[in-house]
Parts: C-alpha cells; sequence; structure tokens
C-alpha cells in the first residue's frame, strides 16, 4: 500500500520540500491505464521504491480525472508521467511511462540530480549520481550519470581536468554510448584544456558547456 504520507497536493509538498535537499514529485496516473496500475500495485508498493522516492522527494500522487488542470498545466499527455518539480511549482525534469521496480529506483535518481544540476546544486549532483553509478553499476543511465557528474565537477571547481577524467571513464566503460559521442570534445589532447573563463571575463565556472 502507497504511505499515506505521500501529499495531495503541490502546494502542500512546496511547502515541505521548501529549505531541504528533496524537491516535489508530482506522479501523475489514470485508471485505464495499465502503465499507471502496476505502477500503482507493483512499483510503488515496493519498499525500495517508497524508501527511494520518499528519501529524494515530497511525492504527490495526482489522477489526471480528478485534477484535470493540474495535469493540463504540466502537459501530460501519457500516464504514467513523473515531474520532478522546484519549490516554486515549475518542472525541472520529467519522466513518463512504466518502469519496473528495478529501473525506477535509478532513474528517480538520474532525474533528481539532472534536477538539482539545473537548480546550480552541482554538489548535490555529484552526490546523487556517485550513488547511481556504484549502486546501479549495471544500469543503462550509468552513461548519462557519468557526462553530468563530469559537468557537475566542472561546474563546481572550474577544473577542466574533471571533464577530461569523465571522459576517460566513458570511454573505457561506455565506449560506444552517445553520452561518450558527446563528450568526446573533453578528450582532446591536454593542452587544448585551459581554465574555464566565463562570459563575464571573469574566472567563474559560469554558464558556459564544453
Amino acid at each position: 500500500m502507497i504511505p499515506q504520507e505521500w501529499k495531495r497536493d503541490l502546494k502542500t509538498a512546496m511547502a515541505e520540500a521548501d529549505g531541504g535537499t528533496r524537491l516535489p514529485l508530482l506522479i501523475f496516473t489514470a485508471k485505464d491505464c495499465e502503465g499507471s496500475q502496476k505502477t500503482l500495485n507493483e512499483v510503488l508498493t515496493d519498499d525500495a521504491v517508497t524508501a527511494a522516492i520518499e528519501r529524494e522527494t515530497v511525492p504527490v500522487m495526482v489522477d489526471i480525472e480528478t485534477h484535470k488542470e493540474l495535469a493540463e498545466q504540466f502537459r501530460v499527455e501519457w500516464t504514467p508521467a513523473f515531474v520532478i518539480c522546484d519549490c516554486g511549482g515549475n518542472q525541472l525534469e520529467r519522466w513518463e511511462g512504466y518502469l519496473p521496480k528495478e529501473d525506477f529506483v535509478p532513474q528517480l535518481m538520474l532525474s533528481k540530480g539532472l534536477a538539482a544540476f539545473h537548480l546550480q546544486r552541482f554538489d548535490e549532483t555529484v552526490r546523487e549520481l556517485e550513488m547511481l553509478i556504484e549502486e546501479h553499476p549495471a544500469s543503462e543511465l550509468v552513461p548519462q550519470a557519468e557526462y553530468y557528474m563530469g559537468a557537475a565537477s566542472f561546474k563546481l571547481t572550474g577544473e577542466t581536468n574533471r571533464l577530461s577524467e569523465a571522459c576517460r571513464e566513458l570511454i573505457m566503460t561506455h565506449p560506444e554510448s552517445p553520452w561518450t559521442k558527446r563528450c568526446s570534445i573533453w578528450g582532446r589532447r591536454s593542452n587544448y584544456f585551459r581554465p574555464f573563463v566565463g562570459y563575464d571575463g571573469g574566472g567563474s565556472a559560469g554558464s558556459g558547456a564544453y
């Protein structure tokens, strides 16, 4: 059974998440959707899944027929849908469709890490993605986690060697991944790399991308 402490409205979830590391998670389901019902009955009843959700987020259960306005606000066209918001109710990350319980937790951790990245909470991004990689090394999401862990580490320190290290790791472990191709520019010869200068002319990591 889904824990009773899960919230029933976004406003309450936003208030509870404010000032902490957890973020509101909207879980959109439909009564006539097989994927929604399997998620409710088989995935969200699993102890490991519920523990991860409650550790990472303040979850809100949303039936799209009962809460049509909220479903329209977040443009839910397919269920189940999962939306991680900031404490102002703005979407940061989302995924859609049924995932078995063994794949749900890595997806949640990746999405939470990426949400933290969007909020420029880069130390949190690194912690979240490191945990994903350590606890779920066989997950197909690991290459994306490696990519963004390198990006977040660079944002934290301004050290471009963090990017080249991430590239080397991906080349060794996932040479055929699209994420390895995306970071290939990071792996050029060492004299390519130089201290990053932000667009404002300063020496901070800024918002530039490699």
